[in-house]
């Protein structure tokens, strides 16, 4: 028998050094990533970046604009196989057009995006401590990464859009995994940041993988954090199987139920390549009633998702 969570089990406190970059193993899934995602719903607008490396020093990364808030066609920038040093670090990093600067302490973060049509200059401020899939007694799963680690913020700045100016003041949340990236080995993900406020904050990743469920996360509210025990997740979607909306039960090892009920307002494919479709969707929602943020991801096979799409236009 696997080890299973117990209940009020102490979350012990990741070193700071994990803020920084990784030596990575041989191989050819081994890649470290840092994505931020941001839900503005009253601009209507998700934005995203992502940058990452490989361990042969080759990076890439990508700044995401989309939503009604700009019609129906995405801005994106990216770039790839942009050759960096061994010695670079976290605390200034620079491909393409993002530039990310981790304090190396796991508190502040800052995000410079300059692009062709469109700029951004954000600072992130953690909300509560790192966490990270390896705390779990399972550890992180090894098709996702060595280990990973997720925190919610404070965000505040400004994104500027084809001349257009649009203020910051919100939250959003980023995460940090390091190792193996087997994007095959999952059949389907459900990946949840949300955020009532920098008060109550929300993550789980729930993953079908070989024929199991694997299942991390967290809850903090009232100064506590607590891993998650178990959801239940209700949602719709859209015929292009696109998620709509989200009602979801979160109980913690605190022995709390936090329900986070959420609606879609943007949505974007990534495709991390050819046999995975991530469908990013931002969204607004609340959290046992107190009006939020969120991000959720879907993971899809990219064949099957095709032949859902295709049952569902024919049926």
């Amino acid at each position: 028998m696997k080890p299973e969570l117990i209940p009020n089990r102490p979350i012990p406190t990741l070193d700071p050094i994990n803020d920084g970059r990784h030596k990575l193993n041989a191989g050819p899934l081994e890649r470290e990533s840092v994505p931020f995602v941001i839900s503005l719903p009253e601009h209507g607008l998700g934005v995203f970046s992502y940058t990452w490396v490989n361990n042969e020093h080759r990076a890439g990364s990508m700044f995401v604009v989309y939503g009604p808030g700009i019609g129906d066609v995405p801005i994106v920038e990216a770039v790839d196989g942009v050759e960096m040093k061994a010695t670079d670090n976290f605390d200034d990093w620079t491909v393409g057009s993002v530039q990310i600067k981790h304090d190396l302490a796991l508190k502040t973060a800052e995000l410079h995006v300059k692009g062709a049509r469109t700029s951004i200059d954000l600072q992130f401020e953690a909300a509560h401590p790192a966490y990270a899939y390896g705390f779990h007694p399972q550890g992180c799963p090894d098709y996702a990464a060595t280990n990973r680690l997720e925190q919610a913020g404070r965000i505040r700045g400004e994104l500027r859009v084809d001349g257009r100016s649009f203020a910051i003041d919100t939250t959003g949340a980023r995460d940090h995994s390091w190792g193996t990236r087997d994007w095959e080995a999952p059949q389907h993900w459900k990946w949840l940041h949300a955020q009532a406020g920098p008060e109550i904050c929300v993550h789980f990743w729930k993953i079908e993988a070989r024929g199991r469920t694997d299942l991390r996360g967290y809850v903090f509210r009232d100064g506590r954090m607590a891993e998650v025990m178990s959801v239940d997740i209700d949602f719709e979607t859209d015929g292009q199987y696109r998620q709509t909306g989200i009602d979801v039960i979160v109980n913690d090892t605190a022995g709390r139920s936090t329900r986070v009920a959420g609606s879609f307002f943007a949505h974007f494919p990534l495709l991390p390549g050819p046999h995975t479709t991530l469908n990013e969707g931002a969204m607004r929602c609340e959290i046992d009633g107190k009006p939020g943020v969120g991000w959720v991801e879907f993971m899809w096979p990219t064949s099957y998702l095709e032949s859902l799409r295709a049952a569902k236009a024919a049926s």
